[in-house]
């Protein structure tokens, strides 16, 4: 989401007026999760409330709140539209913060064309460019899709078409698909010592095979939310960091006002929708 802050504490009344996003997970800030700080505390406090999933209600309303350690003011180059990425964007920098790609040296592959794969695919390339490192790959089964928000280190590759053997494995594979049938595909990609990076959530069910991870040693890793800086960053100084603001109104595929919210959430239950928005204020 992206908000006007209309309230804010006394020592925070600078923020009144300001466009911001917000960190969905609101931490206790006293248990011993949170006594430990960093991204420990800011994913994983046990009695933590997550926006608009756990005890917290969500943003479509014209009025949510947060706590003040969880905004971030939105820099006057990004747009609405695109500050509203900043928080899936983030999820896709949290792959790099995890430490498990090495952008100078590994092959990266991720599968998945829907919007969080294309902004994986996205940030990783882009970070691989930075480090004069490899082309990233990414995998998907829409053409069209992939070819929203291109980036000259990436390699679109349509699932259909790829044959699989020992020249087209990868260090790092992400599986952003959501089911099973890529997080199988993403395994037969990953080389030996290879690393497995779970980013979307599926249920395999009890014939999940773990031989192959075992004998290929492979290091199986869940990833989640991640860091909003970095996010903004990018959407502000764009490819490269060319200073031209990133577009991401490619992946948005419709916007519906606040009274049409039954009908966007229908819209973006369809095949082939990437992005709703909804607007809450014409201000």
């Amino acid at each position: 989401f992206v908000g006007c802050v209309e309230s804010a504490p006394a020592a925070n009344q600078d923020l009144i007026g300001k466009r911001v996003v917000g960190e969905i997970n609101l931490a206790c800030t006293c248990c011993t999760v949170c006594s430990a700080g960093g991204d420990r505390a800011r994913n994983h406090c046990p009695k933590r409330t997550v926006l608009g999933i756990l005890a917290k209600d969500g943003c479509h309303a014209e009025y949510v709140t947060l706590p003040v350690r969880n905004l971030h003011i939105v820099p006057d180059e990004i747009s609405t539209r695109n500050a509203a990425f900043a928080e899936p964007l983030a999820a896709a920098f949290r792959i790099l913060e995890q430490g498990l790609v090495r952008p100078a040296i590994d092959s990266v592959a991720i599968i998945g064309d829907g919007k969080l794969g294309l902004l994986i695919a996205y940030v990783l390339a882009n970070s691989c460019a930075q480090e004069q490192g490899s082309i990233v790959t990414l995998i998907g089964r829409h053409r069209e899709k992939m070819n929203l928000i291109p980036h000259p280190n990436l390699n679109c590759v349509l699932a259909q078409d790829m044959s699989i053997d020992d020249t087209t494995k990868f260090d790092v594979v992400v599986d952003a698909t959501g089911n099973a049938a890529g997080l199988d595909l993403a395994r037969s990609l990953c080389r030996p010592l290879g690393t497995l990076v779970l980013k979307s959530t599926c249920a395999v069910g009890s014939e999940f095979n773990t031989a192959p991870f075992v004998i290929d040693e492979l290091k199986l890793v869940g990833s989640r939310c991640g860091p909003f800086e970095p996010a903004l960053q990018l959407l502000a100084n764009g490819i490269l960091q060319d200073q031209n603001p990133l577009d991401l109104s490619p992946l948005i595929s419709e916007v519906f006002s606040i009274q049409d919210a039954t009908i966007a959430l229908q819209k973006a239950g369809e095949k082939g929708i990437l992005k709703v928005q909804l607007n809450i204020s014409s201000s």
